[in-house]
């Protein structure tokens, strides 16, 4: 994929995909969690709490089943 990211939107991408089941995800800064929506990568599951979605799994690996 060829989006262009802030460091800051990639890395929080990176903490996103490390989250366990079960686990909280972390927080994210309103800017960020911006970039990530727009783009697609991650969604909001409720409360301020975002997870990573498919795209954002091939944006970090380019593989995702």
């Amino acid at each position: 994929m060829s989006k262009s990211l802030s460091p800051d939107a990639v890395e929080a991408l990176r903490r996103l995909n490390d989250v366990g089941v079960g686990q909280m995800p972390p927080q994210l800064p309103s800017t960020v969690a911006a970039e990530l929506l727009h783009a697609g990568l991650a969604g909001e599951t409720g409360e301020g709490t975002f997870e990573i979605t498919c795209d954002g799994r091939k944006y970090l690996s380019g593989d995702c089943d």
